[in-house]
């Protein structure tokens, strides 16, 4: 379903069925962007209101299904509520691709890349994403590197405009992917998500994690990179971010965990140059979110060090 019309017909259709009739305010609680943040791209989200009663309601997009399994993100948001990693999930049309969620209400907001300046933030988030590591294995399994190849596929099929040097970034993915192709990796659930935006910060500075939309079974030291990519600009800050995570520091380890943050970089601009070319939504500036992308990742993986972090991951 595209025609937003339909969209918001349905969702406040089941909205009300749910609170018990017509409902006082019905409305998106977000501005969505594509740049110079990405956010509510994959769904509209409606908050519904009826006397005391609100809840938040998240439909997905079809224009993004190149990259969001709707079902498998539904179900990790549903198991995230379950151990208190985030929201609870009241109820879902999976089909659809729609669910609803508690409200969260007064004293909540979403995070900022300056929340992260707080070493107890710090802490709620890794906690919040370890809580959510620890629970039964998801329906999907992640892997980088084939995401790389079905986002630049998508491109290539909608004739997306990619840079010139592409073939170079793809060749570090490759060799990346040929680097760890020998470790033994123990996957479990992770939120493979390190946008600042995708945490809400409540009363007491807790913290509950949004957003499932590529949560699968993975690396867990791939959800570290890219969340220490997000967070720090820094090597020397990163290496210490790296260490609130896991209790100690492993420079092999760290690496991993550097290499899958430098790859997200790739990954999301390969998704964003898909969108711009096969979207309806022309009003959201995709290529611009792409082109950032690039310019960090171009940055992180075209150069000496980047070969030796490959040497030096394990």
């Amino acid at each position: 379903m595209t025609n937003a019309a339909d969209r918001h017909a349905l969702v406040r259709s089941r909205a009300e069925q749910r609170l018990g009739g017509t409902l006082d305010a019905f409305e998106s609680p977000l501005t969505v962007l594509a740049s110079p943040a990405w956010r509510g791209i994959e769904a509209d989200i409606w908050l519904a209101r009826r006397g005391g009663q609100a809840e938040i309601y998240k439909h997905y997009h079809p224009d993004t299904d190149h990259y969001v399994d709707a079902r498998a993100a539904i179900a990790a948001a549903r198991q995230a509520g379950e151990l208190g990693a985030g929201p609870q999930v009241l109820d879902s049309w999976d089909g659809d691709g729609l669910f609803v969620m508690e409200h969260l209400g007064e004293g909540w907001r979403a995070g900022g890349l300056h929340d992260s300046a707080r070493v107890e933030t710090r802490a709620a988030i890794v906690a919040a994403k370890k809580r959510f590591r620890s629970g039964a294995a998801l329906p999907r399994d992640g892997d980088i590197f084939a995401e790389i190849r079905v986002a630049h596929r998508a491109c290539v099929d909608h004739g997306a405009n990619l840079p010139r040097n592409i073939a170079a970034f793809l060749d570090f993915a490759g060799r990346a992917e040929a680097a760890m192709a020998d470790i033994k990796i123990e996957h479990a659930p992770c939120h493979r998500d390190g946008n600042t935006a995708n945490w809400m910060i409540g009363p007491g500075g807790r913290v509950l994690l949004v957003d499932y939309d590529l949560s699968a079974n993975g690396d867990p030291y791939e959800d570290i990179g890219f969340n220490l990519t997000e967070l720090f600009e820094r090597e020397a800050e990163a290496r210490d971010g790296f260490a609130e995570w896991t209790g100690c520091f492993d420079e092999a380890l760290f690496q991993r965990a550097m290499v899958y943050g430098i790859l997200d970089d790739l990954r999301w601009a390969l998704v964003a140059q898909a969108m711009a070319a096969r979207s309806e939504r022309k009003t959201l500036e995709f290529a611009k979110y792409a082109s950032w992308r690039l310019m960090r990742y171009e940055t992180n993986s075209q150069n000496s060090s980047a070969a030796d972090r490959l040497r030096r991951l394990a």
